[in-house]
């Protein structure tokens, strides 16, 4: 990421006015969502099908990849612009055929539980866990192939995952290779006719260029658009639907905070989504914890399978939803409930949506609708009121019971659902 584009993002995340002509934004939908970063390279050797079964298989939602030009002019899977760190080769991959590249062990490098160490960090007590799979010098791991461990195609990854939502980022060493790989993107991309690929570029000559090829996919900024959102309050252009941050980033002596809640609101009042990147920082579950508080909607994790943990202990629970803070409401004579929200997480942008009060079946199921209602949480606001109007069946149900409960269901709009009983009377 560039240092303009983050200095920018540290010192303020503007809102842009064009952004609410956007309409809804369906990255927006979910939340949080487990990006495997190179199918978890921390975890996993980076970027090879093995990699991606694997986090899958620990919990991950999507998968985050990046893409490469080959000698003979082919789109690899491959986060590095060079073979050196993670593969038995050297040298950059554009000097490279197919063949020759695939020919290659991509997880000879790969160091149990701490990724693939660039060359001036490896050390003599490093073990290579997968090293030789690829070759047949070690047997595959249970329900895997010596394939698995190459560098892969991008067309074989995108049919192998194609119900699974997919980032892809365009690499190259210099923008001629990165214009020529967004020229053979666009219509690969635009062949599957999917509409969950994200694409994105730190150049965005690069994003501009791939977008002019393929219109409907959508976007996450360059540099330059980024720039423009940040600093002139401006769109940061056609097809964008996310921000893709890091934590932080060095410049000079300074440390530039990137990701806060503030920004994150801002961002989301705009109607993009916010997706953060763990490279420049500490990856642990304090780190997880920080970012869920500030509501970001996806992590791009090194560490899948850790992340997935944590985020198994929210059940389901939207960390930034809004939710029922009362347990006892009362109804008025007209069959009006209101029902006082809340909001958690600590990104404070506008929300609407609704209440809707059901009756509880047998076995816990849920019952008929007793009553809805909508609401408004303002910028900046922790608390708000809804007015949930009971129809027939909730009026019958309070009247001449001193207490009914129903289960209120909050949903946001392109947001979480969020469930709690409450006791009408």
């Amino acid at each position: 990421m560039s240092r303009i584009l983050l200095a920018a993002l540290a010192a303020c995340l503007v809102l842009a006015p064009s952004a609410a002509a956007q309409g809804e934004n369906p990255w927006l939908a979910e939340r949080v969502m487990n990006f495997a970063h190179q199918g978890g390279e921390d975890e996993n050797p980076s970027a090879t099908t093995y990699a991606f079964d694997t986090a899958l298989d620990d919990g991950a939602d999507w998968l985050e990849i990046d893409v490469n030009l080959t000698k003979d002019d082919r789109l690899v899977v491959m986060h590095d612009t060079t073979l050196d760190r993670t593969t038995n080769g050297t040298g950059p991959v554009r000097d490279r055929t197919l063949a020759e590249i695939q020919a290659l062990d991509a997880a000879y490098w790969h160091v149990a539980d701490a990724g693939a160490r660039r060359v001036s960090e490896r050390r003599s007590t490093d073990t290579y866990p997968f090293r030789g799979v690829r070759t047949g010098e070690r047997p595959a791991p249970s329900g895997f192939t010596a394939d698995d461990f190459k560098v892969p195609l991008l067309e074989d990854v995108l049919s192998r995952y194609r119900q699974i939502t997919t980032n892809i980022e365009i690499k190259g060493d210099t923008e001629e290779i990165q214009m020529r790989a967004a020229e053979l993107l666009a219509p690969i991309v635009t062949a599957t006719g999917r509409d969950d690929i994200i694409v994105v570029s730190f150049n965005q000559k690069v994003v501009d260029r791939f977008h002019q090829l393929a219109p409907e996919v959508p976007l996450a900024p360059g540099v330059d658009g980024g720039a423009r959102f940040l600093l002139q309050n401006e769109s940061p252009g056609e097809g964008v639907v996310a921000f893709q941050i890091p934590i932080t980033f060095r410049l000079g002596d300074q440390t530039l905070v990137v990701a806060t809640p503030e920004n994150v609101m801002r961002a989301h009042e705009a109607g993009y989504a916010v997706h953060v990147w763990l490279s420049n920082d500490t990856e642990d579950v304090p780190t997880y914890r920080r970012l869920l508080r500030m509501c970001v909607d996806a992590v791009m994790a090194a560490k899948p399978a850790l992340f997935e943990s944590e985020l198994a202990r929210l059940r389901g629970q939207d960390p930034c939803g809004t939710r029922v803070a009362q347990a006892r409401p009362n109804a008025s004579r007209r069959g009006v409930v209101r029902l006082k929200l809340k909001r958690a997480g600590q990104s404070k942008e506008r929300r609407t949506g609704s209440v809707a009060l059901y009756g509880i079946g047998r076995g816990g199921r849920l019952g008929a609708r007793m009553g809805r209602g909508t609401f408004t949480l303002g910028s900046g606001k922790s608390r708000t009121v809804s007015r949930v109007k009971l129809n027939r069946l909730g009026r019958g149900a309070v009247r001449g019971r001193p207490r009914f409960v129903m289960r209120a269901i909050v949903s946001e709009r392109l947001r979480s659902v969020s469930v709690r009983e409450v006791s009408v009377g």
